[in-house]
């Protein structure tokens, strides 16, 4: 089981999640309104610039999953060439899963 976190533009967001809702893996996507601190480009030192982000969550059952969800989320939320900014992906082992309705462990959880 996998974790694919992502932090994408907010203007990106439903363009994304449309993209994640084709693949067969992804049952659902929490999307987490926020907002982000960061540098500019080539400006480490300044001040933090406020970027209107959101945060997309997805839990899939196996790494190829994974994989097809970060691939998506490269596509559907980079804007042009790509431009600082954009966002990141972060994907994480999950050790356990349980769905609270049922008590359905792991993979069937998802």
């Amino acid at each position: 089981m996998y974790e694919v976190k992502a932090y994408v533009r907010e203007v990106m967001a439903e363009h994304v999640v449309d993209g994640l809702s084709e693949l067969p893996g992804v049952s659902s996507v929490a999307v987490v309104p926020l907002t982000e601190f960061g540098h500019a480009l080539g400006d480490e030192k300044g001040r933090l610039t406020k970027i209107r982000m959101v945060k997309l969550e997805v839990d899939v059952a196996d790494e190829p999953s994974a994989w097809e969800a970060v691939n998506m989320i490269l596509a559907k939320a980079r804007t042009g060439e790509g431009h600082p900014g954009d966002g990141k992906i972060l994907v994480s082992r999950l050790v356990r899963a349980v769905r609270i309705s049922d008590g359905a462990t792991d993979e069937d959880a998802l």
